[in-house]
């Protein structure tokens, strides 16, 4: 062998690992989906005990990722303390707690039973402050009744009455009946949770439940009418506004309109990959930088790894979580100001030193430059976590107390933990559809071991993925353009050798993971 031809194989070697004794060399092939590591695993030990065992027991009966039951843990906090508690870092500076957040999966990935566990006690409290409304309810239907009836039989006798000067104080008595009977005001079942609404109807249910209101999905449905599905341009100042906490009104619903001064909205959907590229692929709501107020979260997906059997949550956690979280949300939901919480200075250090950095991260070559728009508002969000984080430490008094230097630091984790989760995210929604077939045919290839194949054959093994000839070629043109494949003499076409082992090491990252995540129990009798 030639120098210049031994000096090119050490040089291949150097690059793939792989010997090739003949032929032509393979270069390293070009990631299908962009050179991005794949996001971390939830923080659960920012949460204390209580709340931490919740989302670990719920996660390993479901056998999913605790980052799924992590964040709807998140947005059940911010359904009970949103709109009822500020964190206040400086003076002059005031930030709400209430959050928006996704939660990716795909189908079948069990987000219904994860969404049921997590959400039951915010109905619970739903339907305790019902009952306790429906006495007053029903006497003040009956007071108006009785109003309503004295100023229909004002307004009567001031009608037949004939002399002037009687005629006109038995009008002025009929008006003063009539004011009377609007004044009193017939109250509805409070409501703290939905799960879809229009806008307008959600400015509704905001106004009639002191400003406040948690659509928490299993389904991507808010997504879609967020995009129009029942008008051609939605109106989004509930979402917006419901997000920063300004005031907002609605003249068009009714009579005399819908007007909070103060509202406070959480929002977590649960979706799967191709609502989110439709919702962050919308031109219109990233102009409005709708997506850009969300906290994503993608799971790790558990199938084909999950235990048949497991065992439920330990009744003590579940009792444990239902307790605290009914509780929480049932005195919150009483309150009609919102407490102001201030950070102590250790936590005040914390913070600072987060901020700058966040700063630093959006100059051009920062890891936030490329998603400023999402980076702007991350300091802010830091803050509604650490007010979040805090209240489920001090359950019984967090408002009568500041963050500490722990709860700050702990915001700032996961914090970090989503940041990472939104440039997942943005890579989902920026992915293109010819691409991600062929990301998926190619795990599949590597998957079954294919070191060549046909395209009858290739056909054949991913016939779901790949339904009609033509799909076949334009797999193979991406997959050949990629370096990931190539064509051979004799019609058909071999696997890079090295495939396998740099789709496991994140050469082609966006592939989906298929393995457990690290530190996640599955084994069925695990308590």
């Amino acid at each position: 062998m030639s120098a210049a031809r031994l000096h090119l194989v050490t040089d291949h070697q150097a690059a793939t690992g792989e010997e090739t004794p003949g032929g032509p060399l393979w270069d390293v092939p070009v990631p299908l989906t962009g050179p991005t590591a794949a996001p971390p695993p939830f923080p659960v030990d920012v949460f204390p005990r209580w709340l931490g065992d919740m989302v670990t027991g719920v996660a390993r009966f479901t056998q999913t990722d605790p980052a799924m039951a992590g964040t709807l843990a998140v947005a059940s906090l911010s359904a009970c303390a949103g709109g009822r508690l500020e964190v206040e870092p400086v003076a002059g500076w005031r930030e709400p707690v209430n959050v928006f957040a996704a939660v990716i999966a795909g189908p079948g990935e069990r987000k219904s039973p994860v969404h049921r566990a997590m959400t039951a006690p915010l109905f619970a409290a739903q339907s305790t402050l019902a009952d306790a409304m429906r006495p007053r309810i029903a006497e003040a239907a009956a007071l108006r009744d009785i109003a309503d009836r004295q100023a229909e039989q004002a307004k009567a006798q001031a009608a037949k009455a004939t002399d002037p000067g009687k005629r006109d104080d038995a009008a002025a008595e009929a008006v003063a009946a009539a004011i009377a009977a609007e004044a009193i005001t017939v109250p509805g079942l409070p409501k703290l949770i939905t799960d879809d609404a229009t806008p307008e109807a959600l400015i509704s249910l905001m106004a009639a439940n002191g400003g406040r209101m948690a659509i928490i999905s299993d389904e991507g449905g808010i997504f879609d009418t967020l995009a129009g599905r029942y008008s051609g341009a939605p109106n989004l100042d509930p979402y917006l506004k419901g997000h920063a906490g300004q005031p907002m009104s609605n003249e068009r619903t009714t009579r005399e309109g819908a007007s909070i001064d103060k509202p406070a909205l959480t929002v977590c959907v649960m979706a799967q990959p191709v609502v989110l590229r439709q919702f962050g692929g919308n031109a219109g709501l990233a102009g409005r930088g709708l997506p850009a107020r969300f906290l994503f979260a993608l799971p790790v997906s558990m199938a084909g790894y999950r235990a048949v059997d497991t065992l439920p949550v330990p009744e003590q956690v579940a009792a444990g979580y239902r307790h605290r979280i009914h509780d929480l949300a049932a005195t919150f939901a009483e309150w009609e100001d919102p407490a102001v919480v201030v950070l102590t200075e250790e936590a005040g250090t914390v913070r600072r030193a987060a901020a700058e950095q966040v700063e630093a991260e959006l100059r051009p070559g920062g890891s936030l430059h490329d998603m400023r728009e999402w980076g702007n508002k991350l300091s802010g969000a830091t803050l509604r976590l650490a007010g979040l984080l805090h209240v489920a430490h001090h359950p019984a008094d967090a408002w009568r107390r500041p963050i500490d230097a722990d709860r700050m630091a702990d915001a700032v984790r996961l914090a970090e933990f989503f940041a990472a989760h939104y440039r997942a995210a943005m890579a989902t929604i920026t992915a293109d559809a010819a691409t991600e077939t062929a990301r998926r045919v190619l795990a599949i290839v590597t998957a079954k071991g294919m070191s060549a194949f046909t395209r009858r054959e290739l056909h054949r093994r991913c016939h779901r993925q790949l339904p009609r000839a033509a799909d076949v070629a334009n797999v193979l043109d991406v997959l050949t353009a990629h370096g990931w494949v190539r064509a051979t003499e004799t019609g058909g076409y071999e696997v890079h050798p090295r495939a396998a082992d740099l789709t496991a090491e994140g050469g082609d990252s966006g592939d989906t993971v298929t393995t457990p995540p690290a530190g996640h129990v599955s084994a069925a009798h695990t308590t």
